[in-house]
């Protein structure tokens, strides 16, 4: 038994070294043996290459504006672990972590022993949330995969409604290399007979749904199609503005104060399945509790404004399709400012390709830095794949952050990016500070 919570947070984050261990079977063994406190609420499932974070922290928004208890289920965590399993909005207690791991580690030991073998830290941390969920019964869970779809472990769930944000490439050695094998990974989280919305997702991904989609009968909201965005930019202030339409409703005028042309598509999907939800769980809404709902809605380390003097930046961009995203919200909101850029990454990511958008920021210096992880780039190895001959390179990124902050002129800007991993790191130290 565990007596405390650093006990069972070793206990728990000592699975992390076995890795992913791609497939459901484990888990399925785990919901038997808990009762199936998967079957004992009312879910929405999000899957997504990009976004599904911010989703998530949109239709919690969402929910708690209108009156309904709403659980999430996110990963990786920014501040602290307790956040992976929050209620309204609130991260789980640490004794609520301590009496959820005692559940289930007599479980994790019974499994080690068959041919199973034990459970990734993800899917202890699954189990826990399942169990958690089952106790508490909020008006809707929201639940976050954490790597493709089809054999993630959250994927033994049947949801109310099944989401999936944006597809493009990342984890090519687990999700494979093409945009039709990852979307048809993704795809693996729509059920028989249960409804699926649909990001900005482009052609060759949006046939896979469809055709995965019409073989289980789910009725399918597109964005775009279902349901669009019409996007107001400004470069005053740090917020997107937009309208949205579908057939049964237009809203005018919606804010939100995440930044980035995504950030809108993204708002605009949660809209559209938190009004999918509420009228088919005779859930009530008003306009006005959507628009405060969207405007309130946070989520760290997105284009996140952490200091205006110097104005410092943190941006999770940690695969191509978000650092896309992210020169489009400089673009908009940053243009003609003197950039400091500082980037760390896991050696898993596409860091040739991420190399060369990494160029295109204009105005820019580019710092590449390492910090302790397992996984993580060295800058050996940053110099060698991501090829940019100007860069200058950090061997201490909390030495660099302190440099960057004190060069920083009030009217540049200081961009954090890459691994979320390091993010975490970042933010905790900044809001030290």
């Amino acid at each position: 038994m565990f007596e405390t919570y650093e006990e069972a947070l070793e206990w728990i984050h000592t699975r992390r070294g076995m890795g992913p261990k791609p497939g459901i079977r484990r888990m399925e063994w785990m919901m038997e043996r808990l009762d199936h406190p998967e079957q004992k609420f009312k879910s929405i499932h999000i899957a997504g290459t990009n976004g599904k974070g911010s989703t998530v922290a949109y239709l919690t928004s969402l929910f708690k504006e209108n009156g309904h208890t709403v659980g999430s289920f996110t990963s990786p965590h920014i501040m602290k672990f307790n956040e992976r399993i929050s209620l309204n909005g609130k991260p789980i207690s640490d004794e609520e972590v301590v009496g959820l791991a005692n559940r289930i580690r007599p479980l994790y030991e019974e499994i080690s022993l068959t041919e199973l073998g034990g459970l990734t830290e993800f899917e202890v941390v699954t189990s826990m949330m399942f169990l958690y969920f089952s106790q508490v019964k909020p008006n809707v869970v929201l639940l976050e995969v954490g790597l493709g779809g089809l054999f993630d472990s959250t994927n033994v769930v049947v949801p109310n409604l099944s989401v999936i944000t944006t597809i493009g490439i990342d984890h090519i050695k687990i999700l494979g290399s093409t945009i039709e094998e990852i979307a048809f990974q993704k795809a693996g989280i729509i059920k028989d007979s249960v409804s699926v919305v649909v990001g900005n997702i482009s052609y060759p991904a949006k046939k896979v749904l469809l055709e995965v989609a019409k073989e289980r009968g789910a009725k399918v909201s597109m964005f775009g199609e279902t349901f669009k965005a019409e996007h107001h930019p400004t470069s005053s202030g740090f917020h997107e503005t937009f309208d949205y339409q579908s057939d049964t409703c237009d809203l005018e005028n919606l804010e939100i104060s995440l930044m980035g042309k995504h950030q809108v598509e993204n708002a605009a999907t949660a809209l559209h399945v938190f009004r999918i939800f509420c009228d088919e769980n005779q859930l009530s809404y008003t306009k006005e509790k959507i628009k405060t709902g969207l405007l309130h809605a946070f989520w760290p380390v997105r284009m996140e404004v952490v200091s205006q003097k110097p104005l410092v930046v943190l941006d999770g961009a940690h695969n191509e399709p978000a650092m896309k995203a992210l020169l489009k919200a400089l673009e908009n909101h940053f243009s003609g400012k003197k950039i400091h850029v500082l980037y760390a990454s896991l050696t898993t990511k596409e860091l040739e390709k991420i190399g060369e958008w990494l160029k295109r920021i204009p105005n820019s210096t580019i710092h590449l830095t390492t910090f302790d992880f397992p996984q993580v780039a060295s800058l050996i190895e940053l110099e060698e794949r991501m090829e940019i001959p100007t860069a200058i390179y950090h061997p201490d990124w909390q030495a660099a952050v302190k440099d960057l902050l004190e060069k920083t002129k009030d009217d540049e800007l200081l961009l954090i990016t890459g691994s979320l991993y390091f993010l975490s790191k970042v933010r905790h130290l900044l809001l030290k500070k």
